[in-house]
């Protein structure tokens, strides 16, 4: 019995896109991810993945699931865009310092 395709999740393209963008092929990332790559492909392809399956992966990629409220989705991505930096922050060496590098 064949399976249908679903919608594919946001978080699945970037998934996606993360890996390729590390050169990691399906089989490396399954590995990191102690998933079979049969597992990965299904992912990528648009079959519904398990939440378990996402955390593994996105943990195998270096990355942290973030829940953000849709209202402050795209506030939330600009501050990541800008290193941190609030709005009207100056740039440049005697910039304070962003909040990412007062974290590191």
């Amino acid at each position: 019995m064949e399976q249908k395709k679903h919608n594919t999740l946001r978080i699945v393209n970037e998934l996606e896109a993360m890996r390729q963008a590390r050169g990691w092929t399906q089989e490396e990332l399954a590995a990191k991810a102690c998933v079979s790559r049969m597992t990965v492909s299904r992912v990528e392809s648009g079959f519904d993945p398990r939440l378990s399956t996402v955390w593994d992966l996105t943990r195998a990629l270096g990355l942290e699931l973030v829940l953000v409220p849709r209202e402050l989705t795209r506030e939330v991505q600009g501050f990541i865009q800008s290193g941190g930096r609030i709005l009207g922050q100056p740039p440049g060496v005697d910039a304070p310092k962003s909040i990412v590098d007062l974290l590191r």
